[in-house]
């Protein structure tokens, strides 16, 4: 009965990481604090060419846990990209204040220099151009969507599975560290409505028996698996050496990341296309369901009720990493 328990609550753990992870503003790591198995997690993968059979007994009720709680989301988010928009823009945004205390603390007592609010700065200026120039590219014509239309798009487009390698890459960072969200990367980087809706799409084709866009949707998902594997073995020494030698510097630089990530949200090619239908443009892919005289303060609403929970969920870590700091 105690290993049903707790196989039980790892897959109730693997739940929340994977709604995390799948939530833009939000750490999957962070979650897996809460959950309290963050360390069973390091420790699995850290020891599983020693103890296989011990690892895997730990990581799958978890893994299973996130692959359940990520499809719901696809086909949640898919469904709200083309309806509700803003909403959902606004719910990230919610979740991404509400978190961003946890990276305060990382700085907290340090003293604020020219040095560190520049870098800060740069940071938010490379964010926010990313998002300005997605809108530029997008409105010219070039964007990662019709990338992901059907396998002959997919796959006649070679360097953008080389693409999607380095994306997973980048998205691994969230991995390894607490607090920084990985899918707030795909979004900024123009890949997140992309990957969820040719999954969704191509998931439902499947399901229908129609195989067309099963080897994308499957070189999808293995070439960003690798590259999140891959991200996780180098990026997190990286990290961990930047953490060590300069964690002020490498946290004021994620501070302005973060800052401009915000602005972003509501500054990039996906969002402005929602922004033109609001004024009467008619684009494939989005039907709006709400007003803009509705929908605007509804999202302003999203943004502090998913604020404040999103910081609870931050406080509860704190007291969790308090609590096991007093016990070593």
């Amino acid at each position: 009965m105690k290993k049903e328990k707790s196989w039980l609550g790892r897959f109730l753990a693997g739940l929340g990481i994977g709604a995390g992870a799948a939530i833009p503003g939000v750490s999957g790591a962070a979650v897996a604090l809460i959950f309290r198995v963050y360390e069973a997690i390091i420790n699995a993968v850290d020891g599983f060419t020693k103890h296989v059979k011990k690892s895997l007994i730990t990581l799958f009720p978890i893994l299973l846990g996130v692959g359940l709680a990520v499809i719901l989301c696809i086909i949640a988010f898919h469904w709200a990209f083309e309806h509700v928009m803003f909403l959902l823009i606004c719910l990230f945004a919610g979740f991404l204040i509400g978190s961003f205390p946890s990276i305060l603390q990382e700085v907290k007592g340090v003293a604020l220099t020219k040095k560190y609010v520049l870098i800060a700065i740069i940071g938010g200026l490379i964010v926010l151009a990313l998002g300005i120039l997605s809108i530029i590219l997008g409105n010219n014509g070039v964007s990662f969507d019709k990338y992901f239309v059907n396998s002959s798009s997919f796959f006649g487009n070679w360097w953008i599975i080389i693409v999607l390698f380095f994306v997973g890459i980048l998205a691994s960072v969230a991995l390894t560290v607490p607090g920084f969200s990985g899918s707030l990367i795909l979004l900024v980087l123009g890949f997140y409505r992309p990957l969820i809706d040719s999954a969704t799409n191509w998931g439902k084709e499947i399901f229908k028996g129609e195989f067309g866009n099963t080897g994308a949707l499957a070189v999808m998902v293995l070439v960003f698996g690798i590259g999140c594997l891959v991200g996780v073995v180098f990026v997190s020494k990286i990290m961990t050496k930047l953490l060590e030698k300069h964690h002020n510097t490498t946290y004021f630089a994620i501070i302005g990341f973060i800052i401009g990530s915000f602005f972003v949200l509501f500054l990039n090619y996906q969002i402005w296309q929602y922004y033109t239908v609001w004024g009467g443009t008619t684009i494939e892919g989005i039907n709006q369901s709400l007003s803009p005289a509705f929908e605007i303060p509804l999202g302003i609403l999203f943004i502090g009720l998913f604020a404040f929970f999103s910081y609870m969920i931050v406080r509860m870590q704190n007291n969790i990493q308090a609590k096991q700091s007093e016990n070593k």
